[in-house]
């Protein structure tokens, strides 16, 4: 896990990205930050992991979300980390259940990784009052560190769109399958803003070679806000090298 400063405003746009963008918008929904009323309360049934940075949020479609993060604190790898959320209304009256998993699919000891549940009813968006949080998973085998980030840079267009490139080197002895970059967005107070996240090119990456990736953030109203970022890296077989 890396953390990165932003390095401002690039005014020559490079039209292969915008190409890109029609591609990777799926992977991943912008959230514009929102601020949470003292009467939220959350509560997390883990033992060897807790959530923090928890933080209601709304995207650019009015559609909200609950985003934050999990941090293994136990002695174990745990996967198929399932997060949900109860979110109540006046009266702490239910007003639906949604769940998610966790960005990162295995989590070693002291590593992290976001997550983001979309709310899918718009018309419960005023009446949120409160939410209760758990977390459910299994334990699996530990992740080998194999994966690297060797470069990455990040601009601001002119039209509003950020983007952050880099290179990942796989340092194992097999191939890297399905590898993925997640990036997690922070605003100058630090808070968070937003989980993006794209798939390498090639995403199996041979041992010890290198691939490149990109992760377009494409709603352009938040974008001027993001200060710095976290990238974690993942792959079938692999977790990123510390």
């Amino acid at each position: 896990m890396e953390k990165f400063k932003t390095n401002g405003v690039c005014k020559k746009m490079n039209f292969r990205f915008f190409l890109f963008i029609g591609v990777m918008t799926s992977f991943s929904s912008f959230m514009l930050l929102l601020a949470l009323s003292d009467k939220f309360a959350s509560s997390y049934d883990a033992k060897d992991l807790e959530l923090s940075d928890v933080t209601l949020t709304q995207d650019q479609s009015k559609y909200k979300h609950l985003v934050g993060l999990v941090r293994n604190i136990g002695n174990n790898t745990a996967n198929q980390i399932i997060i949900s959320a109860n979110f109540l209304g006046e009266g702490n009256i239910s007003l639906g259940n949604f769940s998610k998993q966790t960005e990162l699919r295995a989590l070693n000891p002291n590593e992290i990784t976001p997550f983001d549940i979309l709310i899918f009813d718009k018309k419960n968006n005023e009446k949120i009052k409160n939410f209760k949080a758990d977390i459910k998973y299994n334990l699996t085998d530990h992740k080998d560190k194999k994966l690297n980030i060797v470069a990455n840079d990040s601009r601001l267009v002119m039209t509003g769109f950020f983007f952050i490139n880099g290179k990942i080197k796989n340092s194992g002895d097999t191939h890297s399958n399905n590898t993925n970059v997640i990036s997690i967005l922070y605003d100058k107070n630090k808070e968070l803003v937003g989980v993006w996240k794209a798939q390498t090119e090639p995403y199996d990456i041979p041992p010890s070679a290198m691939a490149s990736f990109t992760i377009p953030i494409t709603d352009k109203t938040p974008s001027f806000r993001i200060s710095s970022y976290t990238l974690l890296i993942e792959s079938n077989n692999y977790s990123e090298l510390n």
